[in-house]
């Protein structure tokens, strides 16, 4: 394993920290920069990682996925103005959006004006695909099962290599 896989786990795991601290509507507001910054670094983290690694292991279902948070890397990179998430509070989501959804405070990927940067590895339709209106929580613990499983198979492959020379 390398630093970077380390990394990407870790930023995955405090993003999904500062979602978990969001118990109800008045927590937002008071971890609002937290929870962003925590979820960018993530996004960072998984791109960083991603452009790292041999691609050749990932299923295609696999490479969606990762291409899917290169693309939002980019957009980010290229855009602090950024909106990525939007947020549902108690029967509302800010901003709003229709329709409402009811139940437990969540964190989800937003819908956002492509701003036209371009980045060969992601594109728009991958990150429709995976991400746009999803549960940050959910795509960033199935991103970390993909970085955890294709890692393993990666090194497992590179042991087997190693035992034939």
């Amino acid at each position: 394993m390398t630093i970077f896989y380390d990394i990407a786990l870790k930023g995955i795991d405090d993003a999904i920290t500062a979602i978990d601290r969001i118990t109800d509507n008045t927590k937002f507001a008071e971890l609002e920069i937290q929870l962003h910054s925590d979820i960018v670094g993530a996004v960072h983290q998984i791109a960083d990682y991603y452009a790292r690694i041999n691609h050749s292991l990932l299923s295609k279902e696999d490479d969606l996925y990762f291409r899917a948070f290169a693309y939002l890397n980019n957009q980010i990179k290229h855009d602090q103005s950024l909106e990525i998430i939007y947020r549902e509070v108690c029967g509302s989501m800010f901003p709003m959006r229709f329709p409402f959804r009811f139940g437990e405070p969540g964190v989800y990927w937003n819908d956002f004006v492509d701003n036209g940067s371009k980045y060969a590895r992601g594109k728009r339709e991958d990150y429709n695909a995976c991400l746009i209106e999803r549960d940050i929580k959910k795509t960033l613990c199935d991103i970390r099962e993909i970085i955890v499983r294709t890692a393993a198979e990666g090194e497992n492959m590179q042991t087997a290599s190693a035992a034939v020379k």
